[in-house]
């Protein structure tokens, strides 16, 4: 498009029951629409086109302002609404003796979304992503929602800077297939043409710059802190892949840190509904206690008249000997007289966390497991038995309290199992809601429910 004047984000409002369309000022009179000129008014599906023309049927308008002729086009066409929608946002792009209004490219992406996640869910299958995928926790637990909720998931593409945990994933989560596209390294380093479209984009920026752990350690706040330049890297991805739904995870302290502020304000102005809530095992019956928080954010005209809560409860009363292995190898016991001297020096100095996780098996419930595990850390849980020796949970045990399947960390290396379930989710956070929502979208939209 060439010889641009000037172009103008505006709207349709509405003036006594009618569509209306108002431009005025300086831009209509550099683009050559002077007061008492004459132009033409075309309309088509996706346009208005307005063109100076001596015999055209329309009248610039205009008022006078300090001396000065201020030119107004002022159109009422009720077919504005049939091309625009009501109080829809539009362009207006002006060059000399033409202007041509479309639908606002914000807006554009907002029906193209919602009309394709209409058509892949009445065809039965939902385009997935995910950044910062980890071992695909996360991921594989939207997918079986999605699953199991009656709809096929195509995973389309992963990203994570580890190229471990992906290699884990890429052997063991069911959720990844031969067509998933693998983008190793960090989200806000990855080009744009490889965030390809997608119904559904689930994501978990990196905690450590949230957590009070992590301030603590890194002295810095979550947007001084190196991973929350993720926070572009997810908008990019948000606005190229042009998901209906988000799904997002993270600790406690990362709801209305500024990062996560700054985020859900954008989603909002994308066009987005934004549920926001806090779950913990009282909400999903897991053995282990991990609140995290969560937000799903819906495509506004998928929000409509949707009945949907972030939270399911499914009771449980079961004790930690259930979760055991039966058998574990003896070299997996050890007395840990370090951490056992260093409980007692901590006691001595009055520090909080002088008291220790030591579990027999009889117990209902179990502390927060972090990414560090494998590292034997003081505050963490250890399983002790009658002779006194200590052992950290197995990752199949680790797993299991979290409500994980087990396979997605088979044949991992400790160290790295526990890393990603330690960073990983309790699975039924993510597994009820999506669920949940999925369902509630089939009957909403009148699509068939599979029992």
């Amino acid at each position: 498009m060439s010889n641009i004047e000037q172009v103008t984000y505006t709207a349709i409002k509405t003036n006594k029951g009618k569509p209306r369309l108002w431009i005025e000022g300086a831009k209509l009179d550099a683009a050559g629409f002077k007061r008492g000129q004459l132009y033409n008014v075309e309309v088509t599906d996706s346009n208005v086109f307005f063109t100076l023309d001596d015999e055209g049927n329309r009248k610039v308008s205009g008022r006078t302002r300090n001396g000065k002729d201020i030119p107004i086009i002022d159109c009422n066409l009720p077919q504005l609404y049939d091309v625009f929608g009501q109080d829809a946002r539009v362009r207006a792009v002006f060059q000399q003796g033409k202007i041509s209004v479309s639908l606002h490219h914000e807006q554009q992406a907002q029906q193209e979304r919602e009309q394709r996640f209409i058509k892949n869910l009445q065809g039965g299958q939902l385009k997935e992503a995910s950044l910062f995928t980890g071992g695909a926790i996360s991921t594989t637990a939207i997918h079986d929602a999605v699953k199991d909720a009656g709809i096929t998931g195509d995973l389309c593409w992963v990203v994570d800077c580890e190229l471990k945990y992906l290699q884990s994933a890429a052997a063991n989560s069911w959720a990844i297939n031969d067509n998933t596209t693998f983008l190793v390294g960090r989200a806000e380093e990855i080009e744009s043409q490889f965030f390809t479209k997608v119904d559904l984009l689930s994501f978990s920026m990196p905690c450590s710059g949230f957590s009070r752990a992590g301030t603590v350690k890194h002295k810095q706040t979550s947007e001084e802190h190196e991973g929350g330049t993720s926070l572009f890297g997810v908008l990019n991805a948000v606005r190229t892949a042009n998901p209906a739904l988000l799904v997002s995870e993270n600790v406690t302290e990362a709801q209305g840190s500024p990062i996560y502020t700054l985020l859900i304000s954008e989603l909002k102005r994308l066009g987005y509904t934004v549920l926001e809530r806090v779950l913990s095992n009282a909400d999903t019956g897991t053995f282990e206690a991990r609140s995290r928080y969560w937000f799903i954010a819906i495509s506004e005209g998928l929000a409509d008249d949707l009945a949907f809560d972030l939270a399911d409860v499914m009771k449980q009363s079961r004790i930690l000997s259930d979760f055991m292995d039966s058998e574990v190898p003896e070299d997996m016991w050890a007395d840990n007289a370090y951490l056992k001297d260093k409980a007692v020096r901590d006691a001595e100095a009055g520090k909080g966390f002088a008291n220790r996780q030591l579990l027999t098996g009889s117990e209902s419930k179990i502390g927060t497991i972090g990414r560090h595990y494998a590292k034997r850390r003081s505050t963490e849980p250890f399983i002790i038995r009658e002779d006194g020796k200590e052992r950290l949970l197995t990752p199949a045990e680790h797993a299991r309290v979290k409500s994980v399947p087990e396979a997605l960390v088979k044949d991992t290396p400790m160290t790295t199992a526990h890393q990603i379930l330690g960073q990983g989710i309790d699975y039924l956070q993510a597994y009820l809601p999506v669920r949940k929502l999925i369902e509630n979208l089939l009957g909403k939209l009148a699509v068939p429910c599979a029992a």
